[in-house]
């Protein structure tokens, strides 16, 4: 019972420490001569990858629970859209796994102007309607915010 409320309060945040906990993995036995590929293939993979079949499963399986989490009506049927634009960015980031070059590129492109694009329609909601719910003000909000910086940034040094 415990572990349940822990999860469904922190679970959305296990991807992003997954990119932590694997990347120290990967350096320790690795070593760090090429840390910016270690970060940018967990990132991809758990952080974009990982997180967002955890946002897919939410708008799909969970769609009330979610838009009420953001602080939006139930019962939205554009929960399921979004669910699918989720699954298909998370299924990018999980081929990392197999493709890289330009495949981790259009990846990050793809991610980031949903991730961005999201952020967007937050701050809009934030300005003109007050919601500064935690779905829509809260760990989403700065994920897709950052997420994406931190993407072109470990894009950048591999160039």
């Amino acid at each position: 019972m415990i572990l349940k409320k822990l999860f469904m309060k922190y679970g959305i945040a296990i991807p992003a420490l997954l990119v932590c906990i694997f990347t120290i993995a990967d350096l320790i036995s690795q070593g760090t001569a090429d840390w910016q590929q270690l970060l940018l293939f967990n990132l991809l993979l758990y952080g974009v990858g990982y997180q967002f079949v955890g946002f897919a499963i939410g708008h799909l399986l969970l769609g009330d629970q979610i838009a009420e989490y953001i602080g939006w009506p139930k019962g939205n049927p554009f929960q399921f859209e979004v669910g699918i634009a989720n699954l298909a960015i998370a299924t990018l980031g999980i081929l990392c796994s197999w493709y890289t070059g330009s495949f981790w590129l259009a990846t990050a492109v793809a991610a980031s102007v949903w991730s961005w694009g999201c952020v967007i329609g937050h701050v809009k909601d934030m300005i003109c309607h007050k919601n500064f719910s935690a779905g829509s003000a809260g760990y989403p909000f700065y994920y897709g915010l950052l997420m994406p910086m931190l993407l072109w940034c470990l894009i950048g040094f591999g160039s």
